[in-house]
């Protein structure tokens, strides 16, 4: 009798593992190996050369990367969070998820330079100086970590020493007047 208790048991037991085993196979990642993009965003910055003189560049894209079978995608979540793209002469190589904002310029001016005459005062000079070092300082350290040899990021990413007033009102004074901020 105990023979006859153990086959539903064992029936049970093995629809239970094939259940478990078709859903873990219909949960693989069906994205795409490589880069798929549905819309370009940025696109061809320069980053520099590598070692081997393979010329480094990024874009931003929205669109999915997955960089083989075994890895999984990234995807990004609108034109505000893109992905960033690494090319190596025009290969995608790598992509990750990226906030636009702090990565392109924004196209108005620091609160420091806003109100009359603001854009005048050495506040604000410092305020687009220590912005544009910034940034310049973050693609550097992406450029470096993508591959780029030191020197054709200096050359793409100079860096900036410390102006004096008198320095930045001549180096930014054009760009603060009343026609500059029709491209700002």
């Amino acid at each position: 009798m105990a023979k006859g208790n153990t086959t539903p048991i064992a029936i049970a037991v093995i629809a239970l593992g094939g259940g478990v085993w078709y859903y873990l196979s219909t949960q693989k990642d069906k994205t795409p190996v490589g880069l798929v993009v549905t819309n370009a965003i940025e696109g061809g910055t320069p980053m520099g050369l590598t070692t081997d003189g393979v010329k480094l560049t990024a874009g931003a894209v929205e669109g999915t990367w997955r960089a083989d079978e075994d890895s999984l995608s990234v995807m990004s979540e609108s034109a505000e969070k893109p992905l960033l793209v690494i090319y190596e002469d025009g290969t995608p190589v790598h992509a990750e998820l990226i906030t636009m904002s702090e990565w392109i310029p924004v196209q108005q001016s620091p609160t420091e330079c806003e109100g009359d005459g603001a854009s005048e005062t050495t506040e604000c000079h410092d305020a687009i100086t220590k912005a544009t070092n910034d940034l310049m300082e973050k693609w550097r350290t992406f450029a470096k970590a993508a591959g780029a040899t030191e020197e054709s990021i200096e050359a793409i990413f100079p860096t900036q020493e410390e102006t004096t007033t008198q320095e930045a009102e001549s180096i930014f004074g054009p760009m603060l007047s009343l026609q500059s901020h029709f491209v700002w």
